[in-house]
C-alpha cells in the first residue's frame, strides 16, 4: 500500500548552522556593536536591546542566508521561483534578558508584500527558570509558530526550544511569538533576516 500525505498551510523550514559561522556573526556584533543603529522602534519586541546589522554581514554570510532562502522556495516547490527573486533586506539582532519577551506579531517589508523571514539563535541561557505550572509542557523562552485553524485533524501551533546554530526560516505572515524567561541573567541572542519575493523587473539590493 503507498501512502502520501498533502500538508495544506504555510511553511516553517529548520536549518543547523555550522558554529564557524555562529561564532563569526557573534564576534563580529561584539567587536562592532558600537556602530550599529537602534532598531526597536521598528519592531514588536519587549526588548531593549534591538540592533539593526545588515552592515556588520559579510558577503560572504550573506551568501549562506540567501543559500537557506533559496533552499526554503524549493521545498515549498512554489512556481514563484520562475517569475521571483530573492532580495535581502534588513536583518537585526536582539539580545533578550530575562523578563524581555516577543508579543505575538508577523513581519512585513516596506518593499514586497510577499517574502520571507527567520530567525537565528546564537547564543542561549544555560536555563529559562522555573515553571510556574505545568511543567511536562514547557514555555519558558520559547519560540511558537501560530497558523491555521485549531480542531482534531489539524496542527495550529508549533512550539520549539531552540538550541544554538537552529535557523528557522517561514513566510512574513506567519504569526509567532517569543515567551520571556527567567532565573538567569544570561541573554539569549538572536539574528532576524527577512528577505523580499520580489518581481524580476522590481529588483532593489541593500
Amino acid at each position: 500500500m503507498k501512502v502520501q500525505v498533502h500538508t495544506l498551510g504555510e511553511i516553517i523550514v529548520k536549518f543547523e548552522m555550522p558554529k564557524k559561522f555562529i561564532d563569526d556573526i557573534n564576534n563580529v556584533f561584539d567587536e562592532k556593536e558600537a556602530t550599529t543603529v537602534d532598531w526597536t522602534t521598528q519592531l514588536a519586541g519587549k526588548i531593549k536591546k534591538e540592533k539593526l546589522v545588515n552592515h556588520l554581514l559579510s558577503d560572504d554570510m550573506k551568501i549562506i542566508f540567501q543559500s537557506c532562502f533559496q533552499e526554503y522556495m524549493r521545498k515549498c516547490g512554489t512556481t514563484l521561483v520562475q517569475t521571483h527573486q530573492l532580495v535581502l533586506d534588513n536583518a537585526w539582532i536582539n539580545d533578550m534578558f530575562a523578563g524581555e519577551y516577543n508579543p505575538c506579531h508577523f513581519h512585513a517589508s516596506k518593499n514586497s508584500l510577499v517574502g520571507l523571514s527567520s530567525v537565528l539563535f546564537l547564543k542561549t541561557p544555560d536555563t529559562y527558570g522555573e515553571e510556574i505550572i505545568n511543567p511536562k509542557t514547557p514555555s519558558n523562552g520559547h519560540l511558537e509558530f501560530i497558523g491555521g485553524a485549531q480542531h482534531s485533524l489539524s496542527i495550529s501551533q508549533f512550539r520549539t526550544s531552540p538550541k544554538v546554530g537552529d535557523f528557522f526560516v517561514f513566510p512574513y505572515t506567519l504569526v509567532h511569538t517569543v515567551y520571556p524567561f527567567s532565573g538567569t541573567d544570561q541573554m539569549r541572542r538572536t539574528l532576524s533576516y527577512n528577505c523580499d519575493i520580489t518581481p524580476k523587473t522590481l529588483v532593489k539590493t541593500k
